[in-house]
């Protein structure tokens, strides 16, 4: 809950400490990968560590941020009566 907040104070961006976190408490909830050539991609938390992985190992691209999206921020807001 802790985790949610802080993402949530910091318009959604999420660290990779963070995306951890949510891989073992809410693994299925979705992210988006912005890349830093390739398109971004918006997949669940667990498969966004192990595309980051993929695709940093093969040296193809990097990670520039993970975050929600808006949509999804404001579900989050809602769900935790979190102000605008």
């Amino acid at each position: 809950m802790i985790t949610l907040k802080t993402i949530i104070a910091n318009w959604g961006y999420i660290t990779q400490p963070q995306l951890a976190e949510l891989v073992e408490h809410f693994p299925s909830i979705r992210v988006v990968i912005q890349w830093g050539g390739m398109p971004r991609e918006r997949v669940e938390a667990w498969r966004a560590v192990e595309r980051i992985k993929q695709v940093e190992s093969a040296d193809t691209d990097y990670v520039r941020s993970v975050f929600f999206s808006s949509k999804d921020m404001d579900k989050l807001k809602e769900a935790l009566h979190v102000a605008n």
